[in-house]
């Protein structure tokens, strides 16, 4: 006989009476024998699919600890040893997730997934055995199979299940930077949005204690996250979207502290992506950090104003700079350097940082000086601004000044010397848009549009031309 016809026979027996259930266990043998066919393995997990079908229908298969009345000893023990057959067969089934076959994964997968679903028409979903089914499937690196599993995490208890099994997961595989990206996949994909506006009705109900127990562990779950080693793409994801779809669903956001400052102190496109973030705890949370405008400053590289993040930054650096309790050292500071290195910035760039500059002028009445020092200044020879000091308050900004708009007032763009002159003459108090909008792009089409207009021509047509006129410049032969 063969294994295919075996599988037949064992099935069939099992199904026509439950007493033959012990024939499960030949079953999970021929399932475990290598080099067995793709073919053979999917015929054995649909036999034990079938088997199940019939058997789930039993709460005393997923209840721990048999509750009946039942005292019958021998029940009670073949009830037990059906539950820790059961045990096996999806361990058994879940470990196929990984084969190198796709069609043995995705059977075992919906099998998997099937089985975890039929548990919870009496339970709710076991914390071991979904554990075990999530690591699987994110041991795959399979980024369709992540994206099936990220489908099924809506209701609450898949939500706290799935939490609670990617935090585990994270600090068991957290050496292993290859899978972070499919563990970040399910994690941004479990939506607590409408859970965390619950949260802050604060009614004693089961379901608010649920939605508490999961806000939690989502916090938990972030921390284990953020501690697994990420290629460079993903933590730059990361941190862009913290501010927006993570921090103002987690029920203390301060567990970020570290992750945000260590990123910040990196420096180059790490410290600019962390800005949002550390903007938040410190505005909302009273996050004390005293080196913040310091290591600000020491971003304003002339390299920043050539990144894609540059408006990003510029916007994030408008509202650090609005405080009027900032002293003037320190806003001059960033005034100076930003002008010495929009020289070297493209025009639509230099245009932002012309704007911002301006709104700090009408903010911030003691940097004026910058601009107009008045008839009383002594005369100098060389700017006391110290372009390679890290520290505002050493630079000697307010001794300087912007000369560098002299410069800029002759720039080849047009709007950029406009821009500067609203900057050296401001005829109100009025904050002006930074523009942010505009790339290089828009404003050379802009420009063009304003040039590309028909050249003047004579009112008049000619109705003939007469050659003698210029015969002796031109020959018409």
């Amino acid at each position: 006989m063969s294994k295919m016809e075996q599988l037949s026979a064992l099935t069939a027996k099992i199904l026509s009476d439950v007493s033959y259930t012990n024939e499960i266990v030949t079953i999970l043998d021929i399932l475990a024998e290598e080099k067995q066919s793709e073919i053979l393995i999917i015929t054995a997990l649909s036999s034990l699919k079938k088997i199940y079908e019939k058997l789930q229908t039993n709460r005393w298969m997923f209840e721990e600890g048999d509750k009946t009345e039942d005292k019958d000893k021998e029940v009670l023990e073949y009830r037990q040893w059906m539950r820790d057959t059961y045990n096996e067969v999806f361990s058994a089934i879940t470990s196929l997730i990984t084969s190198p076959h796709q069609q043995v994964q995705d059977t075992a997968f919906s099998i998997s997934l099937s089985f975890l679903t039929a548990e919870t028409v009496f339970v709710k979903l076991p914390r071991e055995r979904t554990f075990l089914f999530i690591e699987q499937v994110l041991l795959t690196k399979n980024t369709d199979l992540v994206s099936k599993l990220s489908k099924e995490v809506s209701d609450l208890d898949w939500k706290f299940a799935a939490l609670k099994a990617v935090g585990r997961f994270s600090k068991l595989h957290c050496g292993d930077q290859t899978l972070s990206d499919f563990v970040y996949q399910l994690l941004s994909a479990i939506d607590i949005s409408e859970l965390s506006q619950h949260q802050e009705e604060k009614q004693k109900t089961d379901a608010s204690k649920t939605i508490h127990h999961i806000c939690k562990t989502y916090n938990s779950t972030w921390v284990l996250f953020l501690k697994m080693p990420k290629s460079r793409e993903l933590y730059h994801t990361i941190l862009s979207s913290l501010h927006e779809n993570v921090i103002p669903h987690m029920h203390n956001p301060k567990l970020l502290i570290d992750f945000l400052v260590d990123s910040y102190n990196l420096g180059g496109t790490s410290s600019l992506l962390a800005l949002n973030s550390l903007f938040i705890l410190i505005t909302k949370y009273n996050l004390d950090y005293p080196s913040f405008y310091p290591k600000l400053y020491r971003m304003l590289t002339p390299d920043l104003l050539h990144t894609s993040y540059v408006a990003r930054f510029i916007m994030m650096l408008d509202i650090f700079l609005k405080s009027p309790l900032l002293p003037a050292y320190l806003v001059a500071a960033f005034a100076k350097r930003l002008a010495h290195n929009s020289l070297q910035a493209p025009p639509h760039v230099v245009i932002i940082v012309m704007r911002f500059i301006t709104n700090l002028v009408k903010l911030h009445p003691s940097v004026k000086r910058l601009v107009h020092r008045g008839k009383d200044h002594t005369a100098v020879r060389a700017d006391p601004f110290s372009y390679a000091e890290e520290d505002p308050a050493q630079c000697n900004a307010l001794q300087s000044s912007l000369w560098e708009l002299e410069v800029l007032a002759e720039h080849f763009c047009p709007a950029v010397p406009a821009v500067v002159k609203t900057l050296r003459k401001p005829t109100d108090e009025i904050l002006v848009g930074l523009g942010l909008e505009k790339d290089y792009d828009s404003l050379f089409k802009e420009y063009l549009k304003m040039w590309n207009k028909d050249p003047p021509l004579e009112f008049e047509e000619p109705m003939s031309f007469d050659q003698s006129e210029y015969s002796d410049i031109f020959s018409f032969n």
